[in-house]
């Protein structure tokens, strides 16, 4: 309960109870549906960004977020106060949270996530923010900036940078590119600046296409040849087979993703 100081006809300080204090009391005592009547009551004489603050609370706390969103702007138009951003913040949180699941409004979800990560102030954590826009993005697919968004939840931060180097590397450059799997089944573990052969295997029985990877004349994997094995910035077995010389080479560049070693033809 807040109170403030007040002069009486004696010149002495009294304290008066402020007007807020029993829409405050409610919400304190969780009976939200009368803590709105009360500060909606208070609000016809006074629009303060206190009681607009007050009221984006109650109606946050009765999931009436786009309501409770439209006092906190209100508020913040008077009081650019961190306080009142920290409650919009959380407010959008909890309505993208919602909006992912159970909804299953992806878009809205990400829109709604991206906006708290805006309003929230740099001196906040805003790890569980960047944590759900993670889950959001890998649900709508992007696995790219889904990626992103959990190094930055983690502080990962110079992981981060690397990440985004290697990307604008697949995005950007000419080089011929394959993606290598199999590598675990083989007992190989690719290391970046390793040099490896392409050989074609045109009697494998499961793929006429295959181009098996070879280390001291022993099979360590195979160039990726089917789409759940491959992304954009790749070719495949398929459409490098034939470009192939005898003695074709390949460097091992990066594992993108977690998953996907790269490498460039030589």
């Amino acid at each position: 309960m807040r109170d403030y100081l007040d002069i009486n006809n004696n010149g002495q300080a009294t304290f008066k109870v402020s007007m807020t204090s029993k829409a405050e009391h409610l919400l304190k005592e969780k009976r939200f549906d009368e803590a709105l009547v009360e500060i909606d009551r208070i609000l016809k004489d006074d629009e303060g960004y206190e009681n607009l603050n007050l009221k984006g609370i109650i109606l946050d706390n009765l999931s009436r977020y786009g309501e409770a969103i439209g006092c906190f702007n209100r508020a913040l138009e008077q009081n650019d106060s961190e306080e009142i951003k920290m409650n919009k913040a959380n407010c959008l949180y909890k309505w993208a949270k919602i909006s992912f699941f159970p909804e299953g409004n992806y878009d809205k979800a990400l829109e709604l996530i991206n906006s708290g990560i805006t309003t929230i102030s740099d001196s906040e954590d805003s790890s569980e923010f960047y944590f759900l826009k993670a889950e959001i993005l890998e649900a709508l697919n992007d696995l790219v900036e889904s990626h992103k968004a959990y190094l930055i939840a983690y502080g990962e931060f110079e992981r981060l940078e690397e990440f985004e180097k290697q990307t604008d590397y697949l995005q950007n450059t000419t080089d011929t590119l394959i993606n290598i799997v199999g590598c675990d089944f083989y007992g190989y573990t690719p290391e970046s600046g390793s040099i490896v052969d392409l050989v074609r295997d045109e009697e494998n029985e499961h793929d006429s296409d295959a181009v098996a990877v070879v280390v001291s004349d022993k099979t360590v994997g195979y160039v990726a040849n089917s789409d759940y094995t491959l992304i954009d910035e790749v070719k495949s077995a398929s459409s490098i087979k034939n470009m192939l010389s005898d003695d074709q080479k390949a460097e091992i560049l990066f594992i993108y993703l977690g998953e996907y070693v790269i490498a460039k033809l030589i």
